[in-house]
């Protein structure tokens, strides 16, 4: 390649840049956030500590999208290698990425500030990125295998602690993982950069592994996954996940309740005070 700046491994001057840059737009936009939400004083249902988590969470997400959205606006990586096995073999693509459909498109511009995050991480972490060429995916993978770690999709890009080396195997992992793009998109479109890891978190707590509804819909067989029931999971975790959050829906409604009762006695009291004036 020459003197030409490579987009992957540690080799690309600005990624310690970007860190840093990523590092003082969050303190920014949480101190913004803590400021803003404190001000904010003319919203008597709100208490003080709910403004400043309000604001620390949306200091904290705009921040992460605007440094996701960056990167990934100055990352070129037109350039990495088709992911190949060990031998040289490609997983059952050509050398050339296949031509960009609409709605391809559209799938990688929903998922663009997500699809920077995992870039910049991948860049800050040396990991080594090729590029899925059938689905024209990319995929950062880590040069020394760590037990217990998963591979984990994030918008256009999958991070994987260890991928197959068997042709097959590694074609059909990657083709799985493709496959969680368009979930990102759109649960990206319908609520945020957010929806789809909290929703896959949600769904992974009732219906693990093979039970997952995205990972069935992306294919079981392509990533790994030996299906043992579709039902869902009640143990201790799930049951007491159920209560709390039954909790958090019971008690707002009976302290409304309670409040418009007072308030209606309180009117009933004003109502017969002046009558009998």
């Amino acid at each position: 390649m020459g003197g030409r700046r490579r987009w992957w491994g540690y080799t690309h001057p600005r990624s310690r840049a970007a860190v840093h840059l990523a590092f003082w737009l969050l303190l920014a936009g949480l101190a913004g956030a803590v400021w803003w939400w404190v001000r904010g004083r003319r919203a008597p249902l709100r208490p003080a500590p709910v403004r400043v988590a309000q604001g620390v969470a949306a200091g904290l997400a705009v921040g992460l999208v605007l440094v996701g959205t960056t990167w990934r606006s100055v990352t070129d990586l037109g350039d990495a290698p088709v992911c190949s096995a060990p031998p040289g073999e490609e997983w059952e693509s050509t050398g050339e990425v296949g031509t960009l459909t609409p709605g391809v498109l559209a799938q990688k511009v929903a998922t663009w500030p997500e699809t920077g995050l995992a870039m910049l991480y991948a860049d800050a972490r040396g990991l080594s990125v090729c590029r899925y060429a059938a689905a024209d995916y990319y995929v950062g993978v880590d040069p020394v295998a760590v037990a217990g770690r998963r591979t984990v999709n994030v918008g256009d890009m999958v991070i994987s602690p260890r991928f197959p080396t068997v042709p097959a195997e590694a074609a059909a992992l990657a083709r799985h993982e493709s496959r969680h793009r368009p979930q990102w998109a759109v649960a990206t479109v319908l609520a945020g950069p957010a929806a789809f890891p909290l929703a896959y978190a949600v769904d992974d707590l009732f219906f693990p592994g093979a039970r997952n509804h995205f990972e069935r819909l992306a294919g079981l067989d392509d990533g790994g996954y030996v299906l043992e029931g579709t039902g869902p999971v009640l143990g201790p975790l799930q049951v007491g996940v159920l209560l709390v959050a039954g909790a958090a829906v019971a008690v707002p409604v009976v302290r409304r309740v309670r409040r418009v009762r007072l308030d209606r006695r309180d009117r009933r009291r004003r109502a017969g005070t002046a009558g009998a004036g």
